[in-house]
């Protein structure tokens, strides 16, 4: 214990840390799982911020979405903490600031979306066959439309069903591999297609993508368990227990390193507007 607090002390001040909730002293799968997740998510960042021409660095970083929503589903709890709320409103506050949109909101609000509505949803999706087919085209129809007001849409609830289906699937009363098939492919398929048309992918990449996502939310639905290593690591340990932090932190950091270092002019500071092509509030 006394290596991972010296580790965090260093980095993060002791009335934060005090407020946390307390984790065990050993690495467990969540963390790594997580860990994985944010160093794709940088990845992914670093091509979105910097470097948008390779491709390669957003396929690769793409692949952490499918692992957050799957770990919000599995999570047994639905907690809608103070500072997942502030996360994303110091992001939005962010885009703001630099004249992005602000609209969609960011990935936090989606989180916050999908833990709001999925024990409900998955109430009413699994009564029987037919309430689950209805469920599955509802959240297909409705992906358009809410991808203008969160991130990821309703592919996030149905990402984050796989997570549910996987903790609890020996509860529910008709087999769950062939529906969560169903929920994998429409859910992967939206988000791959908003890939391919937001970030120009080629078929091949668009090809990549679609295989690699669903190759990775599979696995963790037939795979992952709660567990706890022998060892002990305070770099997997931060990485995969301050995650909103370092996801907040980083965005605002390589948004402001973007707006400092591009076209002064072009630039419109405090515009704050709703969808892009507005003319600000």
């Amino acid at each position: 214990m006394s290596t991972h607090k010296a580790f965090y002390d260093r980095i993060l001040p002791m009335s934060y840390l005090a407020n946390r909730k307390s984790f065990p002293d050993r690495v467990t799968s969540y963390d790594v799982l997580k860990a994985v997740a944010v160093l794709l998510m940088i990845v992914d960042h670093v091509g979105f911020y910097f470097f948008p021409e390779h491709h390669v660095l957003r396929l690769i970083g793409r692949m952490c979405v499918p692992m957050w929503f799957f770990l919000v589903g599995y999570a047994s709890s639905r907690d809608l903490s103070p500072t997942l709320w502030i996360g994303g409103l110091i992001l939005v506050l962010a885009n703001g600031v630099i004249g992005v949109a602000l609209l969609p909101l960011n990935i936090l609000f989606s989180i916050i979306f999908v833990r709001l509505v999925l024990d409900r949803t998955m109430q009413a999706m699994f009564k029987s066959r037919y309430d689950c087919f209805m469920g599955a085209v509802a959240l297909a129809m409705f992906y358009f439309p809410l991808s203008y007001i969160f991130e990821y849409s309703t592919a996030g609830i149905a990402l984050a069903m796989v997570g549910y289906l996987a903790r609890r699937k020996q509860e529910l009363n008709f087999g769950t591999e062939k529906t969560t098939m169903w929920l994998c492919a429409i859910s992967l398929f939206f988000f791959a297609t908003q890939s391919i048309s937001g970030f120009n992918f080629s078929d091949l990449q668009y090809g990549i993508l679609l295989v690699g996502t669903t190759s990775i939310i599979w696995f963790l639905y037939l795979k992952f368990k709660p567990y706890t290593f022998a060892s002990r690591s305070p770099v997997i340990s931060f990485l995969g227990r301050y995650t909103l932090e370092i996801y907040v932190v980083h965005l605002v950091m390589f948004k402001f390193i973007l707006a400092f270092s591009g076209d002064f002019e072009q630039l419109q500071w405090f515009n704050f507007y709703l969808f892009p092509g507005d003319h600000g509030l």
